[in-house]
Formats: structure tokens, sequence, C-alpha cells
């Protein structure tokens, strides 16, 4: 029966990945590009009557409108779970000297997206465009780098925010876009959809086993001290169950309790399953692959020490994956 049930599981899996795959060709081709036209610094910063620093996490903390808004779109159903939720896109361009925001959305949801932008920051103002082109006439395939970011750490433990951080990341990337000459483009692609709500019941999970100090218990110590017990069983007394655990429980420490506070909080929020692209073309591919270095080196930021962060994993197949970043795939094998 198992190993029924073991190919049927494995049966589902693979059809429903390949129907994923037709899917994402009908998703890409319906998606609408919208310019996001950005209004200019606040000015109240210029005359020393704010902080910098207040002012830049004030604007950032808009986005969790915005955020609230577009998990709202979430469906139910046997259809979302089989094909995954409709996914979005956020990207930031630069090519021909000049850096652009984009935000490209399911034809249905336009109105929502655009909502939801301008209910996070009036002053946006968006205009549905032709798609962008990022990639060299000249380079072509051979002139184009790019991969994709990914968690060092499961999904549970948090990367650094902008409370954490106290800077904005963004000045950093568009630094890096800024060296980009007129025979460059880049692109960073951020692909998002909510979460269905089984990854806050493991990260709720992951938070109660560090409470409980059962990380900190290797698999070794635990098959020691099950050895021990066996031996010494006979020449000992039978203790209480209760205070063996209370002999075993060690006090938190400091790093611990702001871990299981961290990931708490995390919970809090609005969850996306997410995958992040970054691609550079050039002339050549020596400079294509500058360009991706000083992109990639930006998200270094987003380390927090001691929980999560990003990992870059360059592209095997380039072909696949500029085909990818053009129609806006996500992932297939993605929940």
């Amino acid at each position: 029966f198992s190993i029924l049930l073991g190919i049927a599981v494995f049966g589902y899996m693979h059809t429903r990945k390949m129907w994923r795959e037709q899917k994402n060709f009908e998703r890409g081709l319906k998606m609408v590009p919208l310019l996001i036209h950005l209004p200019p610094s606040s000015s109240d910063t210029e005359v020393g009557s704010r902080d910098a620093r207040d002012v830049i996490d004030e604007t950032i903390s808009k986005a969790e409108t915005l955020y609230d808004i577009i998990a709202s779109t979430a469906q139910k159903g046997f259809k979302s779970k089989f094909y995954g939720q409709r996914h979005f896109a956020f990207e930031v361009v630069g090519t021909r000297g000049f850096v652009h925001f984009y935000a490209a959305v399911p034809v249905a949801l336009v109105e929502v997206v655009q909502q939801a932008i301008v209910s996070a920051y009036p002053s946006a103002r968006l205009e549905e465009v032709v798609e962008h082109n990022i990639f060299s006439p000249v380079g072509r395939t051979s002139g184009t780098m790019g991969g994709e970011l990914i968690l060092k750490e499961d999904a549970s433990y948090p990367i650094a925010t902008f409370q954490e951080l106290k800077r904005d990341t963004m000045q950093s990337i568009l630094n890096a876009l800024s060296t980009l000459d007129k025979e460059d483009g880049a692109g960073i692609q951020i692909l998002l959809r909510p979460a269905n709500g089984e990854w806050r019941k493991n990260a709720i999970n992951t938070a109660q086993k560090k409470r409980k100090n059962e990380g900190h218990k290797s698999k070794g110590k635990l098959m020691s001290t099950w050895f021990s017990q066996i031996i010494y069983a006979p020449f000992k007394p039978p203790e209480d169950s209760k205070d063996e655990h209370k002999k075993d429980e060690k006090p938190l420490s400091g790093v611990d309790q702001s871990l299981i506070d961290a990931i708490e909080e995390k919970t809090r929020h609005s969850g996306y399953e997410v995958c992040i692209r970054i691609v550079a073309s050039s002339n050549i591919s020596q400079r294509a692959q500058s360009v991706l270095n000083s992109l990639v080196a930006t998200f270094a930021l987003f380390d927090s020490q001691g929980k999560n962060g990003f990992k870059y994993v360059p592209a095997k197949d380039i072909d696949s994956f500029i085909t990818a970043y053009i129609l806006r795939f996500f992932p297939p094998e993605n929940n």
C-alpha cells in the first residue's frame, strides 16, 4: 500500500508541475507592465526639520499597506492549490543610463495593485507601458549573466529588516545601477504571491522548539543519553521524568531569545512565496559579470547575523533563465 501511495503522490506532483509550466506561459502573457513614476525625496529632510533615518523608516513602513492589500487577493480552493496563487512582479531596471521601477500584474488585478500602490504612496503615478528590453543586441546570450537569490536558512528565520538595518538599502542598489554604461542593461526581478498559512505554523513551531531548547540537543547527544540510561538503569533507582527534564533545561541566551522574538514578529505580517532574479547584459560577458557581481553584493546588506540572508545561485541554463525572466515564470516546483 505504501508503494502505491508513493507512486500516486509522485504522479500527482509530476502532473502538477507539467500543468503549472503550461499555466506559467498563459499567466506570463497576461501580465500588464506598469511603469511607476516616483516623486522626489521628501523636502523636510533637506531643511533639517526631521532626521533622514526617520523619514526612510516611515517611507519603507508604508509598504506594509501595499503588501497587506496584495495578500488579500489570495484565492481558496483546489484550482489555486493545484496551479498556485497568481503572482506579481516588482522590477528595478537599469538601461541606457536610466533606472526605472516597474510592476507587472495579472490583467484581472491591475486596478487592485494600482490601488495598493497609491494607497501606500499617494504621490506615485502608474503608467501602462510596453515591455522593456535590457538585453544587449551585440552581446546577446553570450553577453548575458544571471541567477537567483535564495535564502541561506529555513524561511522561518527572517532576514534583516529596515528596523534592524537603519539605512536605505535601495540607495545601494541604485548606486550599483548608476555605474551602467549605455551599452549595459540590468534588472532585479522580484516575483511574489501570497503564501498559504502553513509557513506561519512552521515558523511558530520553530520558535517553540527554540524556546524549549530542543534545537540545542544534537542527535549524538540524544543517542548517548539513551545508551547511558540503558546501561545504568539496573544500578540506580528510577528518576522522575519531570525532574530529569528540568535538569536538562538550560536558560535561553540573549541571542536565542532575540531569534525567537524575530521569528514571532515575522509571523505577524503577511507571508509571500518569493523568487528573486538578477540579470545583467552587455557587449561582452566580462562586463556583464562585473555588473552582476555589483548587484549581488548589495543584497549582503540583508544578511542578519544568526538569522537569515540571501545566497546567489547562478543560472545553469542561461537560455531558459532569460525566458523565465522575460515571461516572469514563477518556479513551478514551489508549493
